[in-house]
């Protein structure tokens, strides 16, 4: 049995990453659009996972630069840019000390729910204040992360997911409303039938509470929404995509 109660720790597992290689080019168009940057722009990613977002957006001509601390998604990552002939560049790189000098990029992405997986409001703010640091002076920054309120409309305390790998893994959850934070305990039994145990805690915010935190790294909120087509916001929105502006 393993587990995991490192809060830092769970940035190192694919486990929880959002998204579908599918469906990120039809999404990617979006995200593109709220980033308002012309072609040619230094965009970063941070949390890039296996690149499929990152992909599309170098397709489009951005100068996109990805970072991960997950061995085997940067390495897909990297695979993948170069099999597609793609200028995309992966890094390692900790969210916490990004390896960049102050006002290097055009904009940033974050796509995905490992933004707040520390479970620590105040980790999720030097993640922000590190983008700040490394982005220009009126560039902007694109998010698409659950919204809680959304989640919490179809909260269930036990179900199964489906992993990248193709694993099937039962989670139990738990919401504690005093700290925003969702307590998950997932349970894998690998082909070998030996079990390995991960205990989370991750931070999930509603757009005040999101804003709150941009504000206090010197970001403007400009747009919200509820899905990749420009839909409202709404509490039964399972997710939030937000534009904004660094002051």
């Amino acid at each position: 049995m393993e587990a995991v109660l490192d809060k830092r720790a769970v940035f190192k597992f694919g486990y929880y990453w959002v998204g579908d290689e599918e469906a990120s080019a039809e999404q990617v168009e979006f995200l593109r659009r709220l980033l308002y940057l012309p072609v040619g722009s230094k965009i970063l990613m941070p949390f890039c996972g296996p690149g499929w977002y990152a992909h599309e957006l170098s397709m489009w001509g951005f100068h996109v630069i990805g970072t991960e601390v997950s061995w085997e998604f940067l390495q897909e990552a990297k695979q993948r840019s170069l099999r597609l002939g793609l200028s995309a560049t992966f890094l390692s790189a900790d969210p916490l000390a990004l390896p960049f000098q102050d006002e290097q990029f055009n904009g940033a992405m974050v796509v995905g729910n490992r933004f707040g997986m520390t479970g620590d409001e105040q980790n999720d703010l030097k993640f922000l204040s590190e983008l700040a640091r490394v982005m220009k002076r009126k560039a902007r920054l694109v998010m698409a992360l659950p919204h809680r309120d959304g989640l919490l409309q179809e909260f269930q305390e036990r179900d199964w997911e489906t992993m990248l790998d193709g694993n099937r893994i039962l989670v139990f959850r738990k919401w504690d409303a005093m700290t925003g934070q969702m307590w998950e305990e997932w349970r894998e039994i690998d082909s070998e039938a030996n079990l390995r145990l991960f205990l989370v805690i991750y931070r999930v915010y509603t757009l005040t509470e999101l804003e709150h935190l941009l504000q206090s790294c010197n970001f403007k909120l400009t747009n919200a929404f509820g899905n990749f087509i420009g839909g409202e916001l709404s509490h039964k929105s399972r997710l939030m995509l937000i534009q904004a502006l660094k002051d």
